[in-house]
């Protein structure tokens, strides 16, 4: 594992030369050093490092473990102590602040260079491990969304719906906004909020497709200037026709509501014939009304 940027904390210049000509060496990439704690958090937000290599001992009132749990505390990155210290105290702030390891000075470049690609492979480990968690989760939701809830719904007295709908597209927003918001960052390389309408369009006809593309549905989607449009043509709840129209009432929710993310202007509009005992239904975004 090469290439990756590594932010090095180190308040002595010698010292801190040292270690980026060793990483560099290695194939490691140093955008910045900092000397201070104050620096050391603010390279760290504009850089987005791969790793921080943090000495304990900094110039400025702050030490690096005190950096570090600030920058532990916004970010999920590796982190690896430099320290001439090799106290009890030292070492248990230092496991606070979930460090991956920590090295005692003088630094050996085989040990560096060791305790550097192990931190970053087990980090890579965890966070796949963390994402196939995930996975399996919103699996579970969409087991659950494609067959036991039209079952459930089917069975239910009607005076009861109103409340389980309510409930329904509380607990859907609590699960399923944090994915979207997810989504909309991991496929733009502009920041969301930064974003024109249009492309912002894109990117929730994308995911809203996608989710309903996982509970069964075959859909289509299509986005020009300031509106755009999504058609369901196999509902995965009522393959032929709605059974239930109380599924259209929430299926109808799930658009509005996801739209709402959006922070787009106007409003979903369900065609004229959507939910009224059809195959085929179709929802329009009009950013204009």
């Amino acid at each position: 594992m090469v290439g990756e940027r590594i932010l090095v904390v180190e308040d002595e210049g010698i010292s801190a030369i040292e270690i980026q000509e060793s990483l560099e060496s290695l194939g490691y990439h140093v955008p910045a050093i900092a000397k201070s704690g104050n620096e050391a958090i603010q390279e760290a937000f504009a850089i987005k490092p791969d790793l921080v290599l943090m000495d304990i001992t900094l110039q400025g009132d702050m030490d690096g473990i005190d950096a570090a749990t600030i920058i532990k505390s916004f970010m999920d990155i590796p982190l690896i102590y430099l320290t001439a210290l090799d106290d009890n105290e030292t070492f248990q702030r230092m496991m606070d602040t979930r460090a991956t390891a920590y090295l005692i000075k003088p630094i050996d470049e085989a040990e560096l260079r060791n305790n550097i690609e192990l931190a970053l492979k087990n980090y890579e480990l965890t966070k796949k491990e963390l994402e196939e968690e995930k996975k399996a989760g919103l699996k579970d939701v969409h087991i659950f969304m494609r067959s036991a809830l039209p079952e459930l719904v089917s069975k239910m007295p009607i005076p009861e719906r109103s409340v389980f709908l309510s409930r329904f597209m509380r607990l859907f927003e609590q699960n399923m906004k944090p994915l979207f918001i997810n989504y909309a960052r991991d496929h733009s390389q502009t920041p969301y909020d930064e974003l024109d309408d249009p492309e912002k369009m894109k990117i929730y006809l994308s995911w809203i497709s996608q989710l309903y593309e996982n509970l069964g549905f075959r859909v289509q989607t299509r986005s020009r200037a300031n509106r755009g449009a999504m058609t369901v043509k196999k509902c995965s709840w009522s393959p032929n026709k709605p059974q239930d129209i109380f599924l259209c009432l929430i299926c109808q929710g799930i658009m509005k509501l996801t739209y709402s993310w959006t922070k787009l202007p106007g409003n979903v509009e369900e065609e004229p014939t959507t939910g009224i005992l059809q195959s085929v239904c179709k929802f329009d975004y009009n950013m204009d009304s």
